[in-house]
């Protein structure tokens, strides 16, 4: 098949350059976006229309959206850019809590603050409630979040204090997992007063083992951890 020539030619933001080296077979042009940036792509994707930019299209699309929806100054908004911050911006003291742990936001609510907001009010947004994960782990996203009221959100903050032990720092729902410990009674000794060191570090009796110092210890050993 003879090779059309798509030097110089223009397909939305992408101005062909010159022709780039094969992929897989493919023929491919390096071109320069109307931003500035430089990027190769394959000979269908310019003449079929699916890549019309370096990527800067879908991003400003995104940015008209936000700016558009004449919600800049809704409650949800503000929870919304939090949200992306707490993920996104190493610059946050509280980064490595959620970004800097691999807690992300879908692609859904990434792209466009209408979606999340809609999926807010289907799924029981007020005025007074936060937003809050299920598992603490995961990520932001339909399946994993609720909105719940400060007592909720406060109780589930409980399990993402810092707690060190044997110089290791971690989460105390971390720690619960790692020890194999009773949630139900780390939860309740936290609600109680306790601080949560010693909510985790307190042997708890049953009728074959305890957990305690040394055992917390013992685990900590077997996993290379100490």
């Amino acid at each position: 098949m003879r090779l059309i020539d798509l030097t110089n030619q223009k397909f939305t933001r992408l101005k062909v350059l010159e022709r780039a080296d094969n992929l897989n077979n493919q023929v491919r042009w390096r071109c320069i976006c109307d931003c500035g940036n430089e990027v190769i792509v394959r000979s269908a994707a310019l003449r079929n229309g699916y890549t019309k930019s370096c990527g800067c299209l879908s991003r400003d699309r995104t940015i008209k959206r936000n700016k558009t929806h004449g919600l800049s100054k809704h409650r949800l908004y503000s929870i919304y850019k939090n949200m992306k911050q707490r993920c996104y911006n190493k610059n946050r003291p509280d980064y490595q809590r959620y970004g800097g742990k691999g807690v992300r936001i879908c692609k859904e609510w990434l792209d466009d603050f209408k979606t999340f907001y809609d999926w807010a009010y289907e799924n029981g947004y007020s005025d007074g409630l936060s937003i809050d994960r299920i598992d603490v782990d995961g990520n932001y996203e339909p399946s994993n979040c609720r909105w719940v009221d400060d007592k909720t959100q406060a109780r589930n903050r409980t399990n993402n204090r810092l707690v060190k032990i044997d110089g290791k720092v971690k989460t105390v729902s971390e720690w619960v997992k790692l020890l194999k410990l009773p949630q139900s009674t780390v939860r309740s000794r936290i609600s109680r007063g306790w601080s949560p060191k010693k909510a985790l570090i307190t042997p708890v009796k049953s009728r074959d083992r305890s957990h305690g110092v040394e055992e917390a210890k013992k685990h900590l050993k077997k996993l290379n951890l100490v």
